[in-house]
């Protein structure tokens, strides 16, 4: 399932996997597309990202090339499988703290446009991330230890 590398001065002549095994190859097609439509988002992120560029088909020789490496490293190393790469997948792509500070900043005047004072978003947020040294800008934090409101 090693892809062709015939290349030179920078154009690609082939692209055609390896000869290999002709009852295998379709099996791992096949167990690449059902990976690719299961539950477990990573094969499904990667093939998203690969299709985009290489298109659908070879996008999941990828995948099946990927399928038997883990299966591969999983005998010969004797270890449950968790790639590198996994955490990759399970974070939205394009997420930013920009975006993140975006939608923290339009929460809080949402919150305080229904009626709640700084103070009262303060603690709820201290709370929700059980940390005593959150801050506004001011400098006024809330104690979650001792539940006092504390100006700088």
């Amino acid at each position: 399932m090693a892809p062709g590398s015939d290349e030179s001065a920078g154009k690609i002549h082939s692209r055609h996997i390896t000869k290999g095994g002709k009852h295998l190859k379709p099996v791992l097609i096949e167990v690449a597309w059902a990976a690719v439509r299961s539950k477990n988002p990573y094969y499904r992120c990667k093939f998203e990202i690969l299709s985009l560029r290489l298109g659908k088909k070879r996008a999941i020789v990828a995948i099946a090339r990927k399928v038997i490496v883990s299966i591969f490293h999983m005998f010969s190393d004797m270890k449950e499988w968790h790639p590198k790469d996994c955490d990759d997948c399970f974070v939205p792509r394009g997420l930013s703290v920009q975006k993140e500070s975006r939608k923290l900043n339009k929460t809080v005047s949402t919150l305080k446009a229904m009626g709640m004072t700084e103070h009262q978003i303060l603690k709820t947020i201290a709370k929700g991330f059980d940390d005593s040294e959150i801050k506004d800008d001011a400098g006024n934090s809330y104690d979650s230890i001792t539940g006092e409101y504390i100006t700088a």
